[in-house]
């Protein structure tokens, strides 16, 4: 069974040049270097997602008071360990 999809698009011929040459010098095939391209920007997408959904609770003061609340819980419950 097969794990995977095709798909077929359009690509500026600077970019397809460059590609191929990019995979000749590191020996990866076009498809590893563009599964891994996609995979880096999806990943930087969820940080920034991420630093952005910190950023609008660090702007809620009490998210930040009952985070701080926890926190000193914790120590206590470390301090008592």
């Amino acid at each position: 069974m097969k794990n995977t999809k095709t798909f077929t698009s359009t690509i500026s011929p600077e970019l397809l040049g460059w590609l191929n040459e990019y995979s000749k010098q590191t020996k990866q095939t076009r498809r590893e270097l563009l599964e891994d391209a996609i995979i880096r920007y999806r990943r930087d997408i969820k940080r920034k997602e991420m630093k952005k959904g910190f950023k609008r609770i660090l702007a809620d003061v009490s998210v930040v008071e009952f985070a701080e609340w926890g926190m000193d819980d914790y120590s206590n419950i470390v301090k008592r360990s």
